[in-house]
């Protein structure tokens, strides 16, 4: 084995995935992981900004990103009959940029951090499409949750 080899096969080992594992479903895993850091980010940003105004919704968005972590995870074990949930988590991505979008055309969103949240529209995109190339399901049917009528 090579260097890269070795490292490769220890990140499998890791992620519990084999070689057939597709690149998508290590892509959900692997989303799914990040949305932990991220979620205890926005609850700790909440908690120290201490602004009662808006400190619910953030504390709650951050709950939602943290507990979508492992519904991603476990979805990227068996896509064909969880990709609604991957989907559903690229459309609810897809939002959060437009919500950013609006902010940013009233004067409230830095430039840079529409530029960060152009990462989770690239992301929502890849999720929602990618659900559907990888598991053969159309999109509609994914976002009805209707896997079993395919």
């Amino acid at each position: 084995f090579t260097y890269f080899e070795k490292q490769y096969s220890f990140i499998n080992k890791l992620f519990k995935m084999s070689k057939t594992t597709s690149i998508f479903q290590k892509l959900v895993f692997i989303v799914g992981l990040f949305n932990f850091p991220i979620g205890i980010g926005l609850i700790a940003q909440a908690l120290m900004a201490s602004n009662p105004e808006v400190m619910p919704i953030q504390i709650a968005a951050g709950a939602f990103i943290f507990f979508a972590g492992p519904a991603l995870m476990w979805a990227s074990r068996n896509l064909q009959t969880r990709a609604p949930i991957v989907t559903w988590n690229g459309m609810v991505r897809l939002c959060g940029f437009l919500g950013a979008l609006y902010t940013y055309t009233i004067g409230g969103l830095p430039t840079a951090l529409l530029a960060i949240a152009a990462s989770d529209l690239i992301l929502g995109f890849i999720l929602i499409i990618g659900s559907s190339k990888d598991t053969g399901i159309p999109v509609g049917k994914l976002i009805l949750g209707k896997i079993d009528e395919w």
